[in-house]
């Protein structure tokens, strides 16, 4: 019998963490890199739920890249494009990776939403209202209360009824499926109206948007993740996408001839194929990094346990 064991690479823990600092830009900021090209060594992805948090993020990716190198690569420029993203919460992604994204997070189990039966939208009304959503901003830019009297107007009342529990108040029933809208591609942020935060369609910014196919979408995304953060199990994808572990395991199947499995301290785990160099020494020093950092964020950097000492 054949030993394939010393055929798979073998990596220390110690490498991998030189690895993933290195290509999410920590160990060496990225010289003439733009915002996107930041975003991109995450992962192809950037939490933003808080923005001075991802813009501290992409500036301590890249040499000269300013807070304002960032608003204007999101408002003016349009390189980079704020919705919601992987486990449908608001990320930063390269405008020109979202026929990728929207492909991939539609083909993907949507997130699981654990509302109460007299609150949850039947799989017909979430249809109804993502279709309301992009009537309503396909050529406008609405705050959420504007949103909520289209939304309403076209896809009726039950739409608006107040239903949801959200800090010390009610929202409107269709506001579930916000985060869905933009992972479908008919919705993304729009720059604030003073204090008011604002919804648009990227189809505004991007003529003839259409989402990539999305086994294709879905192996890119794949590569991507394992660039930044790889070696990785299908379970480590599936926290990071908020998916089945399941649906994981067979999705890293499907893409067997593009992966390649790696040893790691005793553990096997995968890698793009081809991708197994790590750095030569070890990462040295500490690094200070933002609220929500991708590297420092415990759904995209794991084991969290043994990669924080």
């Amino acid at each position: 019998m054949t030993d394939q064991t010393a055929a798979v690479p073998r990596l220390s823990w110690a490498q991998v963490c030189a690895r993933r600092l290195e290509r999410h830009r920590l160990a060496t900021p990225a010289q003439d890199a733009r915002p996107a090209d930041a975003v991109r060594a995450m992962g192809g992805a950037a939490h933003a739920q808080v923005m001075p948090a991802v813009e501290l993020s992409i500036g301590l990716r890249t040499t000269g890249v300013t807070r304002a190198d960032v608003r204007h690569a999101l408002w003016a420029e349009r390189s980079l494009v704020k919705t919601f993203g992987p486990r449908g919460t608001v990320h930063l992604l390269p405008t020109q990776d979202l026929p990728t994204w929207v492909g991939a997070l539609t083909a993907a189990p949507p997130p699981a939403r654990t509302f109460p039966e007299q609150v949850r939208l039947s799989p017909d009304q979430t249809e109804a209202v993502v279709a309301a959503v992009a009537a309503a901003l396909a050529d406008a830019e609405l705050t959420v209360d504007e949103l909520t009297e289209a939304v309403v107007e076209h896809a009726g009342p039950w739409a608006g009824d107040l239903v949801m529990p959200a800090f010390q108040g009610m929202w409107p029933r269709w506001r579930q499926a916000l985060h869905l809208a933009g992972m479908r591609g008919v919705l993304c942020f729009g720059p604030t109206r003073g204090r008011k935060v604002t919804y648009t369609s990227p189809r505004r910014w991007l003529p003839g948007f259409q989402p990539a196919e999305g086994s294709t979408s879905l192996a890119a995304v794949v590569k991507g993740y394992l660039r930044a953060y790889g070696p990785a199990t299908p379970q480590q994808l599936a926290h990071w996408l908020d998916a089945p572990r399941q649906w994981a395991a067979a999705l890293f199947d499907s893409l067997a001839g593009e992966l390649e499995q790696v040893e790691v301290d005793g553990t096997r785990a995968w890698v793009a194929a081809g991708d197994t160099t790590a750095p030569p020494t070890p990462p040295r020093g500490v690094r200070l990094l933002p609220y929500f950092d991708a590297y420092a964020h415990v759904v995209g950097n794991q084991p969290r346990e043994l990669l924080y000492p």
